[in-house]
Order: C-alpha cells, then sequence, then structure tokens
C-alpha cells in the first residue's frame, strides 16, 4: 500500500482521522485529498490502505488523553514498537508517546529511497563534537523523527548480530542475556520468508533476501569477486555462520519498508487499548522520590502529564533515552550538578556510547548508467575478520548500487557505485552528556571515533578488502577508474590515515548509555527507581557485531514479554 505525503501539513492526516472515524465517506475523502494535490489514484489507494484501520493522532489535531492507563511507552522506535506489540496484546491499556510526525510519507516506506527521507522532516540531527582521533570534523548523526522512529529511515539490513555478541553481554553483567536466551525472543518477532534451522516464521516482522529476478548486477559482481579472492559465501547473516559474503535479510515486502511501526505498531492500534499520540514530545520523567509515576509532554505545544498506574518504559533512543534521565535527575551526580540539576539517582547513564565506523570506501566511476535497485541499493555484504584471533569479524564490506562520499571528499561524474568499508566491532567508546536543564538545548554527544589504535587496524584493513574486492575480474564490465582512493599502487601509511579520516562517517548506529548491568538491571528496570524501565539500543552492554535495528526490536520484544510474563 501507498502512504503520501500532503501538500497542507496535518491536513491529509485530519482527512484520515475523519474518515475512519466515519465522519467523512469514501467520496468525500478521495474529494478532500485531491483538492490538497494528492491525485485520485493515490487517494483511492490511501482510502482502501486506511478503511477500517486505526492510525496514529497528532497532538496538533486530537484532544488530551482522558483515560488511565497501565503503562506508558516513550517512543515508537525499533524497540518501543515491539515492545508496546507485546504489551497490547496482554489487554493493558497503553499510552504511545511519539515526539516526531506521523509517517505519511513516501520516502519512508519506498524501500529505495530511504537515502531521501533523510533530508525530510521525519529525520532530526545531532551534532557531535570534533572527531580529535580523526580530522577534527564533527559528525551529523540522523535519528528518526517519525511513527517508527530510525527503523523508518535506514537501510532495512536485518542482522541479528554475532552469536559471541550476546555472550558478551552476559559476561559484563547482562545475566540472561547469552545467545541461547536471546534466540527464542528472535524467532518469536520473525516471519522470515524462507524458512530453516533457528528462523521464525509466525512473528509479524516480514523478513526477505533478495530475489533472483530483481538481483542487482553490481550485487552479483560483488558475491563473484569475493568467490574469486577465496572467501566462502554465507546462505544469510543470521545463519550459524556470519562471516563470508551474502545476500542480505532485509525487512522489505514488495518494496515496501516493514518499520517498527509497519510490523509492530499498526497491528494492534485497533485493539482498543492502545492510545498512539504523535507530535508528542517528552519533557520529563515525572518522579515522587524514586518512583517514576508518569510523564510530562507537550500536546499542541501544551504541557500535559499522564500518569502510568503501573510503570513508564524509555524507548528513546541512545541519545534521547540518556538525555530523559540525566535532565529527570537520573545520572552521573557531578555531571547533573553541573548543569543544576539535583541527582535523585547517581547511575553512569550516558556513559559508553559507541557507534559502528562507516566509511566512503572504495568509489568507482561507472562505464555507464548503472542499474536502479529493485530494493535498497545494499544487497550483499560481507563480515570478515582482519585477524583470526577476534571473537566476531571485525570488517564490514557492502556493495552499494550509488556513489557515496563523505564530506572530506567530492564525487565530480555522473555514473558511479561504491564498495563501503566499515568497522564491526569497535573499541571506541564516547559519551552523551546535557548541556544544560533546558530541554531545548541539544545534548553534548562525543562520538570518540578511532579513539582506540585497533579501530584504525580494524577500518584500513576493510576499506584495503573493499579495494581488492572492487578491482577483481567480475567488475571489469562496470568499472571504468577508480575515484577514490584514486592513487595507482599502495598507499602509505600517512596517506592511508588521511584518506581514512576524510572518509569518516557515522554508520547510524548508537548503542551503550544506559548500560545493562550499570544503568538497568537485567530486567531493563532503572536501578534505584521504582516503575520504570529503559528498552532500546541504549541498554547493549557494547555494539553489536551487525546492525543495531534487528537487535533492538529483540530488546524492546523481550522487555515486553518480561512485563507481561509472555
Amino acid at each position: 500500500m501507498g502512504y503520501f505525503r500532503s501538500p497542507k501539513d496535518g491536513a491529509l492526516e485530519c482527512a484520515v482521522v475523519e474518515y475512519n472515524a466515519g465522519k467523512l465517506n469514501r467520496r468525500g475523502f478521495i474529494k478532500r485529498a485531491m483538492a490538497l494535490g494528492v491525485t485520485a489514484g493515490m487517494a483511492g489507494a490511501l482510502a482502501t490502505a486506511w478503511s477500517g484501520k486505526a492510525i496514529a493522532q497528532s497532538t496538533r489535531t486530537s484532544g488530551k488523553p482522558d483515560g488511565e492507563y497501565d503503562y506508558i511507552v516513550i517512543g515508537t522506535g525499533s524497540a518501543g514498537s515491539a515492545c508496546v506489540h507485546q504489551l497490547a496484546k496482554s489487554g493493558a491499556r497503553v499510552l504511545v508517546l511519539e515526539a516526531g510526525r506521523n509517517d505519511d510519507l513516501e520516502e519512508v516506506h519506498d524501500s529505495r529511497l530511504w537515502a531521501a527521507s533523510l533530508g525530510t522532516d521525519a529525520t532530526k540531527w545531532f551534532e557531535t563534537l570534533p572527531a580529535v582521533h580523526a580530522d577534527g570534523r564533527p559528525h551529523m548523526w540522523p535519528r528518526g523523527n517519525v511513527l517508527g522512529g530510525t527503523s523508518a529511515l535506514n537501510a532495512m539490513i536485518f542482522a541479528r548480530g554475532h552469536k559471541t555478541d550476546y555472550d558478551s553481554w552476559a559476561s559484563m553483567g547482562a545475566t540472561g542475556w547469552g545467545y541461547d536466551d536471546v534466540l527464542p525472543f528472535f524467532m518469536a518477532m520473525e516471519n522470515f520468508e524462507l524458512g530453516g534451522k533457528n528462523r521464525g516464521t509466525d512473528g509479524p516482522l516480514f523478513i526477505s533476501q533478495p530475489k533472483d529476478e530483481h538481483k542487482h548486477e553490481g550485487a552479483q559482481a560483488f558475491m563473484d569477486a569475493s568467490a574469486a579472492l577465496g572467501y566462502e559465501e554465507t546462505e544469510s547473516i543470521n545463519s550459524d555462520r556470519m562471516s563470508g559474503q551474502a545476500w542480505v535479510d532485509f525487512n522489505i515486502k514488495d518494496q515496501r519498508r516493514q518499520s517498527s511501526a509497519t510490523a509492530f505498531l499498526r497491528p494492534v492500534m485497533d485493539m482498543g487499548n492502545v492510545t498512539v499520540l504523535t507530535d508528542a514530545p517528552v519533557q520529563k520523567l515525572d518522579l515522587q522520590g524514586t518512583k517514576c509515576t508518569g510523564v510530562t509532554y507537550l500536546h499542541n505545544g501544551e504541557p500535559v502529564s499522564v500518569q502510568a498506574g503501573a510503570e513508564v518504559i524509555l524507548s528513546a533512543g541512545a541519545i534521547d533515552s540518556p538525555r530523559l534521565l540525566m535532565l529527570s535527575g537520573i545520572g552521573v551526580a557531578a555531571d547533573l550538578k553541573a548543569v543544576g540539576i539535583d541527582a535523585v539517582v547517581d547511575l553512569p547513564v550516558g556513559v559508553g556510547l559507541q557507534d559502528h565506523v562507516l566509511g566512503a570506501g572504495v568509489n568507482y566511476e561507472a562505464t555507464g548508467p548503472v542499474p536502479v535497485s529493485h530494493y535498497n541499493h545494499s544487497e550483499v555484504y560481507m563480515w570478515e575478520r582482519s585477524d583470526a584471533a577476534f571473537r566476531s569479524p571485525d570488517m564490514i564490506a557492502l556493495y552499494v548500487s550509488v556513489p557515496f562520499a563523505s564530506t572530506g571528499h567530492k564525487l565530480d561524474y555522473e555514473h558511479g557505485y561504491c564498495i563501503l568499508s566499515g568497522v564491526a566491532t569497535p573499541q571506541s567508546r564516547g559519551y552523551v552528556k546535557l548541556a544544560s536543564n533546558d530541554i531545548v538545548d541539544a545534548p553534548i554527544v562525543e562520538s570518540n571515533y578511532l579513539a582506540e589504535e585497533q579501530d584504525w587496524k580494524s577500518y584500513r584493513a576493510a576499506t584495503e578488502l573493499c579495494r581488492e574486492i572492487g578491482a577483481q575480474d567480475a567488475y571489469k564490465a562496470f568499472r571504468k577508474r577508480e575515484t577514490l582512493p584514486q592513487k595507482d599502487g599502495d598507499l602509505t601509511d600517512a596517506e592511508w590515515r588521511e584518506f581514512l579520516a576524510a572518509s569518516l562517517n557515522t554508520y547510524f548506529h548508537p548503542t551503550s548509555t544506559c548500560q545493562i548491568g550499570k544503568v538497568v538491571d537485567p530486567d531493563l528496570k532503572v536501578k534505584g527507581i521504582e516503575g520504570l524501565r529503559v528498552a532500546d539500543a541504549s541498554v547493549m552492554p557494547h555494539i553489536t557485531t551487525s546492525n543495531t535495528n534487528a537487535p533492538s526490536m529483540m530488546i524492546g520484544w523481550r522487555a515486553g514479554s518480561m512485563i507481561t510474563g509472555s
């Protein structure tokens, strides 16, 4: 089904609300939508898609909540929506508060347009401190400002991570979070179309792989080039063996994104016990002593306090979750005091931030136009070890069917593609701190990229691997010339450092700012605070080897199961 962006902010959403409430018939809805600039075909498709279905309500157009709620969930991202799904099925009364907008944007739902969504108001941006260990540039981190959170913006790769990620968590204080512990929760939420060992097929989250007839020529060349170098293909990045080149698993169905909102939230929104509000930014957690009783949020700009009879679940992500905790007096006491906040509980909130490093990798000018991807522009990945002694792969290589460059490089040609490099197991850690006690002020985000020498080594090894793959005969028909690093022969150590620093980007995977064992208990309850849990990527003791969307969904799903006992 299609989702369409209204040329008049909120007007189409109001028409949808009236249509679903029976105040506007189908003909009237289509007429209203056409008056707003939507084509007749699009309006008809939208009416069909939403007929009889509940939708999120914007605080700009809806009344304030007037009921009692057992649970308040802050955030509808990867984890938040998965948690709501479980809570809703238990029969609990749930209020869901999303700071961002509704997801009625074609850029969000067409799997090929994910990069375009970064240029819409579905995205909010955080600026990091300058990367002093790289080239001194600050980095812009995009996060979801929309129903579905960042799962509505990402490239839809579904990767659980390496088995040892979770066993390592368990050894760091996350008791009960080993691989064998989390596997059943991954399986319960999955609907993997190919099935197989340790794969779920009955869950709400649809997972697919590229079909033979739609596989991109450049992606196939990546698979062939990797094989020519002696690497062994793996059947799935979520199989027993993660290493090797693979056609990815992704959250795409018929070229449509399966965001957390699509997979988890919408199926329970018409049950009658779930209220979802967009444009509802939470300002603070309401505490009575050391008990969290509810939240204060903005309803169409006006502060409103709502109580939770049982618990508040904070799922705002690795930047906003610690930010809300700190603004509410939960954090490092000395840091809070420095911005005029009295600590209710002294906890290492915001400490330990990690993000995967993604480099611009190796770019090529193509011999002609590169075919448009049927899916998401990056259908193949490789995870590999630069050192056989490592517990899990530390290098990432992936083909992308469009050019890609950081702010440190410029591309001056029309047709191109690239093979990107990344660090799968970064050792460097940063932090999130408050700049002031005012929520309107952006937090301080220190990525600390490449502070640890091993990250440099893994980054360089991954980029050299990408260059080796791209030079194979499998790409001979497409490759006109290498444009990055654009140097014949080997680079010197100094040249590698300069190139890699200028290529550095975020991989959009911030984690580990409210770690299990340090900030929250293994049941995700905030230490020293009653009635409050955190469930999102911030609770990871360290970042997973994989993209973080799937692990975050698992965390939210398991949080809901913990709360409901299901």
